[in-house]
């Protein structure tokens, strides 16, 4: 028994026309801007960038979404997977902060050069092996519950003034979230495949008469900016952040694999060797290009699959258009600003549907076969291992050398080691 795959408005290679494209760029760009921003928020704050270095720092971030997003979708994996910061490196990148930018960039080059490395030794081809239905269903549902901790601060706006969120907020979000489940279930053609943009249009209006939006960004934004030059001083080569970088992008290899097994389950498994080759080999060659502009390095990022069956679109050209968006708010700093001002308890309701949706599918990625007693271990543990693992306190592992801090602050990367210890190890099927 396999899995039936969804029907699509718009399938992998199929062209919507030009402005149904855009929309469905737009809508991407608003889900993909608020991750962007919170790196290079994080990012900055850590690497204590004065101010034209943090506008350059951030005018690059977005380049290389843009980039490499629009790269990966035409040439690349060639699916509809949204490229963005890496949290494994941006994780590594705080850890090695005292060391300086300058080493920060010399291991993610060298991080980078390890995944050229290993795609043309073609050990990559061992490692899909790896992913039977039990480890890409877990890696699904490890997603999503691994977005619990920002989803809870999406969805109840924590912040300074509201620290432990704000019930009204939290009403709006559950009630947003369940009229863009609705949305996306009863509309029919062009209208359902932009259900979460329309419910996100609502949303956004809702916190409008609230008095919830910030004006003041949108209005001191200039409309055109090209200061793009490299953010620091040249690389160094320090040899404990090269091992930390290195041993980080074996996570970055982990979660493409991951994203790149999750989103072929819905659309096409057949380009999926090809797909994982070309996918992290460009992974490689964004290391090393954000290792000499001085930002955290790309990866596939892995919840795509929710979206698209949220919204029942999954051309890959979408994404394409999303990256062309990304790339112009990185020259277009108004447009940037009007990207920002969707407020985070809307971004965290579509995520929300996005993420529920993605749970089905993983459950009926497992059960395309016949479930046996022992699939109730090799999957249940992972989950509720990995799920654990986003929820430890941030200073657990702040005693422990930084490899280890990198590992297992990673929810997704603790969930993935375990569902593949129990599958082909531990519990392994005779």
């Amino acid at each position: 028994m396999t899995m039936e795959k969804p029907s699509y408005l718009y399938d992998l290679d199929d062209r919507p026309p030009f402005l149904y494209a855009m929309v469905y760029g737009l809508q991407w760009a608003f889900i993909a801007f608020p991750i962007v921003i919170i790196t290079t928020t994080m990012a900055e704050a850590v690497l204590n960038l004065d101010t034209s270095a943090s506008i350059r720092f951030t005018q690059m971030t977005f380049l290389t979404t843009g980039f490499f997003t629009f790269v990966q979708t035409l040439w690349g994996h060639r699916y509809p997977v949204i490229e963005g910061p890496s949290a494994a490196l941006l994780l590594t990148l705080i850890l090695l902060a005292p060391y300086g930018l300058p080493a920060i960039q010399g291991g993610t080059i060298i991080g980078g050069v390890l995944l050229i490395f290993i795609v043309f030794t073609k050990q990559l081809t061992r490692l899909i092996r790896l992913f039977t239905p039990n480890v890409v269903g877990v890696i699904l549902m490890l997603i999503a519950f691994g977005l619990l901790m920002p989803l809870l601060k999406f969805l109840t706006g924590m912040n300074d003034v509201h620290p432990n969120g704000d019930p009204v907020t939290m009403m709006i979000s559950f009630a947003l979230v369940l009229l863009i489940a609705t949305l996306s279930y009863h509309l029919k053609g062009f209208w359902k495949s932009i259900s979460i943009l329309i419910g996100m249009i609502v949303g956004s209006i809702a916190f409008l008469l609230l008095g919830h939006f910030n004006w003041e960004n949108l209005a001191s934004a200039s409309w055109v900016s090209v200061s793009v030059h490299r953010v620091g001083s040249p690389y160094g080569l320090y040899w404990p952040a090269a091992i930390a970088f290195a041993c980080s992008y074996f996570a970055v290899i982990v979660n493409s694999l991951g994203s790149l097994q999750g989103i072929a389950a819905i659309t096409d498994q057949e380009r999926l060797p090809e797909a994982i080759s070309k996918g992290i080999f460009i992974n490689g060659i964004s290391g090393i290009i954000c290792g000499l502009f001085g930002v955290v390095g790309t990866l596939c990022y892995s919840l795509s699959p929710g979206v698209i069956l949220a919204n029942r679109v999954a051309s890959r050209y979408a994404l394409t258009y999303c990256g062309v968006i990304l790339i112009l708010a990185a020259f277009l700093p108004k447009l940037a600003a009007l990207l920002a001002l969707i407020p985070m308890p809307v971004v965290g309701s579509a995520l929300c549907v996005a993420m529920g949706g993605q749970i089905g599918a993983a459950i009926s990625i497992i059960a395309s076969k016949t479930i046996t007693p022992r699939d109730y271990i090799v999957v249940g543990l992972p989950v509720l291992m990995g799920t654990l693992a986003g929820l430890f306190p941030g200073g657990l592992f702040s005693s422990m050398p930084s490899l280890i801090q990198v590992f297992m602050g990673n929810s997704l990367i603790v969930g993935i080691v375990a569902v593949l210890l129990l599958e082909h190890v531990l519990c392994r099927d005779q």
